[in-house]
Parts: structure tokens; sequence; C-alpha cells
């Protein structure tokens, strides 16, 4: 359950700290948000997010690396180390390369995914050539692309944000509604935030669709603030600790309408 859950948070969570409205002046020098993941009473498992502006090869692009890993009692009864990257152009905010590095247990998988835009197509270390949607991204570029392009004021309550990704060696279609706004008390203060629904498949660890909650600061930071799972065997909470790089007085001041 941890394992999966922990997965959910990388996929889901963490993407969401993502570029604002003008990310060519406001991010040159890189993000920094840590989180720490609580199940019940018992700390489980914490994550960061890392974005700096880099080159690859001429192109001007930004570099996330997202990681996520167990802690204590949890990490002596199912060890996950989890790694993701996305190497996103500075101008279109779609991705050039992605790499997935998964260590959870025995389990280990490592891919490198690179997204040729000319042709449409994707190139796969594991499964080799294939035909995508224009537009596509991997799963921490659309967050990326989420914020610069949906995340606003504009947002009407129970709208739903689609976005096509590629992860995992398949296409998924990344879907969360939004549901209004509401303040947090967080760790960093209290927070007026956007409040999310994604729309997660049931089964394994979700009763419903609307299992998860993300609550994403209602400011020109956009930072994820906590995210909530009510789960079968309980609920888990993931949320912000520290973060750099962002402006503070906005965050915890935010004045935003909220009609």
């Amino acid at each position: 359950m941890i394992k999966y859950t922990l997965s959910i948070i990388l996929m889901l969570f963490l993407g969401f700290n993502i570029l604002g409205e003008n990310p060519a002046k406001k991010r040159e020098k890189g993000e920094y948000l840590r989180y720490v993941i609580h199940y019940g009473f018992v700390r489980g498992g914490k994550a960061s997010l890392k974005l700096k502006p880099e080159k690859y090869g001429t192109s001007e692009i930004y570099h996330a690396t997202l990681t996520g890993k167990t802690v204590g009692l949890f990490n002596s009864l199912y060890r996950v180390k989890d790694t993701y990257e996305s190497y996103i152009s500075k101008k279109t905010l779609l991705p050039i390369k992605a790499i997935r590095d998964i260590r959870e247990g025995n389990y280990k998988r490592y891919n490198e995914v690179l997204f040729d835009r000319g042709k449409n197509q994707i190139k796969s270390q594991r499964t080799g050539v294939k035909d995508v949607p224009v537009g596509i991204h991997d799963i921490l570029s659309a967050f990326y692309f989420a914020r610069a392009h949906h995340f606003n004021s504009d947002l009407k309550i129970g709208e739903i944000i689609k976005i096509q990704t590629y992860f995992s060696d398949e296409e998924f279609l990344l879907q969360f509604r939004f549901m209004g706004y509401e303040n947090v008390d967080s760790k960093i203060g209290e927070v007026r935030c956007y409040k999310f629904i994604p729309i997660v498949k049931t089964g394994r660890a979700f009763k419903d669709e609307d299992d998860m909650t993300i609550w994403i600061s209602a400011d020109s930071n956009k930072i994820p603030v906590r995210v909530q799972f009510d789960l079968f065997l309980g609920s888990l909470r993931c949320d912000l600790i520290n973060f750099s790089n962002f402006s503070t007085k906005t965050l915890l001041n935010n004045k935003e309408s909220t009609n």
C-alpha cells in the first residue's frame, strides 16, 4: 500500500509545483520544495522537487527532478526510492526528455524517453519508437504546463482539466476537477488554496474516483500545499514543510479573489 500511494504522490501531487504566468523571469534561480508524508500519526516518507534552468544541447530548458522515498517503519517494511526527471523546453513547456528511475522493494526499473516533436513520436529505451498525439507530455511537464495555462482565477467550479501524457511506456490521460477555494492551516501557515480532485482509478487503493484531494496555493507561486488520500486502510496525508525561491509574503497573504 505505501508503495502504491507514494508513487501516486510522486506522479500526481509534487508535479503541481509548476511555472507561473511569466516563467522566464520568475524561475531563473530555480525552485526547491520539501514534503513529509504521514499515514495516520506515523511518518511514512518524504519527497522533494527541484527545478533549475539549464541547457540541453543548444536549447534553453528547465530541468525538474522529483524524488520520493520511505522512511522509518515503512522503510523497514517496504523500501521505496523513486526518481523522476523531465527536461522541459522553456519556449513551449513541452518535454524533450523524461527519465523514470524506480526502486521499490526488490523491483527496479529505469527508462529514458525522448520526444521528437517534428515526427510526433517518442523513443523509449525499453520499447522503442511509438507514434503519439501532438503536444503530448510526460507526467512532470504536464503539471508545469497546467500551471502556466490552466491554474488561474478563470477556473469554474466543476471544470475538469485534461492533459494527455506518456507515462510508464503508455499513454495516460491526466484529469483533475476544480472544486473551488479553501483555506489550509499548513506547516508554513494559513494558505488560501485552489482545491482539486484528481480522477483516479478505483480498485487497488481507492474506493471512489474522488478519494484524493490536492490543495494548491491560489497565488502567483501556485505551490502544492497538501494532498490527502482516503484509502481502503485509512487516510494518508502529504504536507509541504519547506520551500525556497518563492514569495513568502504572497503565499501567506494571498489577496486573489475567490468569486
